[in-house]
């Protein structure tokens, strides 16, 4: 196969589901002793399994562009140098949709001391939606004790807001040149994937609503404004259908933009060639492929995913 776009686990547990759990990686790793490894090796040991068997799919100089989080990325990234592949680059995409995961340390102090807080307002839906049972906390409350009160407005984490995308490459046989003569793979599609008026594609990627903070904050440079030198995608906070298709009840947690994935698509993959994704999910690497002029081998675990990929096909 001549490329691997790929969006796979992160291993941090997204919402409760087990293939982003220690528990699901190691159930993938019955030939490999993980009793004494903690939860951030087994991920390793997990990515660099799934980067040897890509390893042998592809062919020599294949590129590998997959998505990472920003907390256990380099454990991928060693994952795939244990399996023999050569990092390349770092794309950084950066977005306004992502929701903070932070402990309010205050009330989370209330808590421990066994103080509630009464004018505390938290709204729980009543039904699963697409990220499964939420709740929102309407009005944080007012500090009870005084450990809680000396810790308020202090919480464990940052808003995400980037996700680094991993390009790596199976090494070249022989010269770049000849490898490329040979299988038909080893560069990336400069001209293909240009963007805002020919300009050369970048390491950065930004969503729109990425594009005008920095608008905003630069106003315009030579003319034009900033977020003209860098790719932009855009995907709205609540996607549409189209974006997130949803089959007999059933949708995926974790949709990537379909212009983001055909963008990488062409970026990595020859001319009529055949893409790799081994993390099919809902099927945005499919559709963004296929509709890209490319052929995909892709691989999904969980078959409640498939009719969203039908689905996306079937468009």
């Amino acid at each position: 196969m001549d490329a691997l776009v790929s969006d796979p686990p992160y291993g941090l547990s997204f919402n409760g589901q087990a293939w982003d759990d220690t528990a699901g990686f190691r159930e993938s790793l019955p030939h490999v002793d993980t009793a004494r490894m903690g939860a951030p090796e087994v991920f390793e040991a997990w990515c660099t399994a799934w980067a040897a068997g890509a390893l042998q799919a592809l062919k020599p100089g294949a590129h590998v562009a997959a998505f990472g989080g920003a907390r256990t990325w380099h454990r991928m990234v060693r994952g795939l140098e244990n399996a023999g592949f050569e990092i390349r680059d770092q794309i950084a995409w950066l977005h306004t949709t992502g929701m903070p995961k932070s402990m309010d340390l205050a009330h989370a102090i209330d808590k421990h001391h066994g103080a509630q807080r009464a004018d505390r307002i938290v709204q729980r839906s009543d039904h699963d939606g697409v990220l499964g049972a939420t709740r929102s906390v309407l009005a944080k409350g007012t500090p009870v004790t005084e450990d809680a009160a000396r810790w308020e407005g202090w919480g464990t984490a940052l808003r995400p807001a980037f996700e680094p995308i991993i390009i790596a490459r199976k090494p070249p046989a022989g010269s770049l040149v000849l490898n490329v003569l040979e299988h038909g793979v080893g560069g990336i599609n400069i001209d293909g994937a240009r963007f805002a008026q020919g300009r050369w594609p970048t390491n950065v990627a930004l969503d729109a609503g990425q594009a005008d903070a920095l608008d905003v904050l630069t106003g315009s440079w030579q003319g034009e404004s900033l977020s003209r030198k860098f790719p932009i995608f855009r995907f709205e906070p609540k996607p549409s259908a189209t974006d997130r298709p949803r089959a007999f009840g059933v949708s995926h947690t974790t949709v990537k933009p379909l212009g983001l994935m055909r963008w990488l698509v062409t970026l990595i993959t020859p001319v009529g060639g055949v893409v790799l994704e081994p993390f099919a999910g809902s099927g945005t690497t499919i559709e963004a492929a296929t509709a890209a002029g490319f052929q995909v081998i892709a691989v999904e675990k969980n078959a409640d995913y498939l009719p969203l990929i039908r689905s996306r096909l079937d468009q």
